[in-house]
């Protein structure tokens, strides 16, 4: 969701994106006034309101097309992530969010971003663990794993300060199912109206357990069962050394 989240029935329906606003909100309060913040992958640029007190600048491919980026500011650097023109060491912070999964080569991202950054320049990274298909065709991953994290964020020169999983297998139950509600819908549109009625009427009696029960008990479970297996996404912190 490529907006900051303002209600309550927004941040239930999409507790992963009320998560990460949560975090990047937290964060930008933290930095000095008048940091030089770059938005890698900024898209829409959401969270330029919550950095009104830093020099916030963005940087976006921008060869997107689609219904789940829009383009709604001037993006500052146009340019591949892996190659962006400023100079050594010279920004206070990058935020990158659910942005590396549509990164052919990430880990020369993050090198990117290690190059960029101030020695004791922050990184606020996050991204999905497991996902279905978005942004296509520039989706290249499903997702990230924190051992991932903890192996190729040292080897950038970054020191690891936060690593947060966001829900854990009941909420990814529940993403999984409206996912397969969404695929259904899609199907049900190539059907002849008949058996699209029927397909329709037979997906609604679905749809309310999934959409309603089960986010309402499934996640509940997961501070129990824990997110070692599988969770949503990870918040991630970091440091130049």
């Amino acid at each position: 969701m490529d907006k900051l989240l303002t209600t309550r029935k927004e941040r239930f329906r999409a507790p992963e994106v009320s998560a990460r606003d949560d975090f990047i909100r937290r964060h930008a309060a933290s930095l000095p006034q008048g940091s030089w913040v770059l938005d890698a992958g900024a898209g829409a640029s959401k969270y330029r309101p919550l950095f009104s007190h830093c020099r916030y600048q963005t940087q976006d491919f921008c060869e997107y097309q689609g219904a789940a980026v829009q383009y709604l500011e001037p993006i500052d650097y146009v340019c591949d992530i892996t190659r962006i023109p400023l100079p050594d060491g010279s920004l206070e912070a990058i935020v990158c969010t659910e942005v590396i999964e549509h990164v052919v080569n990430p880990m020369a991202a993050l090198a990117e971003f290690a190059r960029l950054l101030k020695p004791g320049g922050r990184l606020f990274l996050t991204a999905p663990m497991l996902s279905h298909l978005h942004m296509a065709p520039y989706h290249f991953y499903g997702g990230f794993t924190h051992y991932w994290y903890r192996h190729w964020l040292p080897l950038s020169g970054l020191k690891i300060d936060e690593l947060i999983a966001v829900g854990g297998p009941g909420r990814s139950c529940v993403v999984f199912a409206e996912t397969f509600c969404l695929a259904w819908k899609r199907k049900e549109e190539q059907l002849p109206p008949i058996q699209k009625w029927l397909s329709k009427f037979a997906r609604m009696l679905f749809k309310l357990p999934v959409h309603y029960l089960l986010p309402l008990t499934l996640p509940r479970l997961d501070r129990w069962i824990g997110s070692e297996l599988i969770c949503s996404s990870y918040l991630v912190s970091a440091t130049k050394r």
